[in-house]
């Protein structure tokens, strides 16, 4: 996960906040449910590689960035923090285990090297790398066994090879994979960068199968048709922005935009929520991150939305038809 500050503030330079920030990401992975494997703290962004349990990602990025907000503005001293202190949710790629987590992991410890701000990731304190190196007296929060297991045996040596492995990597450049960029130049990097037989899409990186089952799993793309089956037309409507198909679905719904911005909870509201979701990416085939940002909804909000519209698909066929018509898209995109 990237996390980074409002007009880059380096926030993480002020005394004491990296430390702060640590004991945040600490509490945050204890009620959170995850393992943290790396992380990096630089001055305006965060990089946090873990390991999901059975509670959502967004509840423990809640957690800490909300804490290290409140110690932001108490410790502003002189230079006042108005407003949110980071820049949007944080960025996150789902990244299969076996093929790039020691990639993953050593290309964070090896952002500082970067900057240009160290020779060597040894040489910082700002990443876990030297929590790695340190043995015992690393934090109890964070989960060096996962990534030192790969390297051998006794613990000494496969420390010293971790050290290598990472330093081996220092003059990596950016990998805009392990950012979920959705840049179209970036993207052609990636997609020419991937060894035969892996891809990236909608922040998931791994072998074709893996990206298949996670995205179907998460509801963010449709299953193959099964034989038999024929594969659903391509949409002739041009797609309207998400603010004007939200708008089209409270008008349809009868509902006004200050009832449902007052109870965004409320069912009438997450009723709205799901057509808005399911229009956009059935009649549409519109990007989950576009939509997520245009209703400002997690993207795990989003898929579980789409999940529960898929299971009683048909409920939607009429006002989705009434609210095509509405916009008055017929136009081929």
């Amino acid at each position: 996960m990237v996390s980074r500050f409002v007009r880059q503030e380096p926030w993480l330079d002020r005394p004491g906040a990296r430390d702060a920030y640590l004991t945040f990401l600490e509490r945050a992975a204890a009620t959170g449910g995850v393992q943290v494997l790396a992380y990096c703290l630089m001055s305006t962004h965060v990089h946090v590689v873990v390991v999901q349990g059975d509670r959502s990602l967004e509840r423990f990025c809640k957690s800490m960035h909300t804490s290290f907000s409140t110690w932001v503005h108490q410790h502003a001293r002189g230079k006042k923090a108005h407003g949110p202190v980071f820049a949007q949710r944080p960025l996150s790629v789902l990244v299969e285990d076996r093929e790039y987590l020691l990639e993953l992991v050593r290309y964070v410890h090896n952002h500082p090297v970067r900057a240009g701000l160290v020779k060597h990731a040894r040489n910082s304190d700002w990443s876990s790398h030297n929590a790695y190196l340190a043995g015992k007296t690393a934090p109890e929060f964070l989960h060096t066994e996962r990534v030192l297991a790969q390297f051998g045996e006794p613990a000494a040596v496969a420390r010293k090879r971790f050290d290598t492995f990472v330093d081996e990597g220092r003059k990596e450049v950016r990998r805009p994979e392990f950012s979920n960029a959705d840049d179209a130049s970036e993207a052609a990097t990636v997609r020419s960068g991937l060894r035969k037989g892996h891809e990236r899409r909608h922040g998931v990186l791994g072998r074709s199968a893996f990206v298949r089952k996670a995205l179907e799993a998460t509801g963010s793309t449709k299953p193959a048709p099964r034989k038999g089956e024929t594969k659903p037309a391509k949409p002739t409507q041009r797609r309207p922005s998400v603010e004007k198909l939200l708008d089209a679905v409270l008008r349809h719904k009868e509902l006004s935009v200050l009832a449902f911005e007052a109870s965004p909870k409320a069912r009438a509201s997450s009723e709205v929520k799901r057509l808005v979701v399911w229009i956009w990416m059935q009649t549409y085939e519109g990007k989950q991150s576009e939509l997520s940002q245009g209703l400002g909804l997690a993207s795990s909000m989003v898929s579980r939305y789409y999940g529960q519209v898929l299971a009683a698909a048909g409920k939607y066929d009429r006002d989705t038809k009434a609210i095509v018509a509405r916009l008055g898209h017929s136009s081929r995109r």
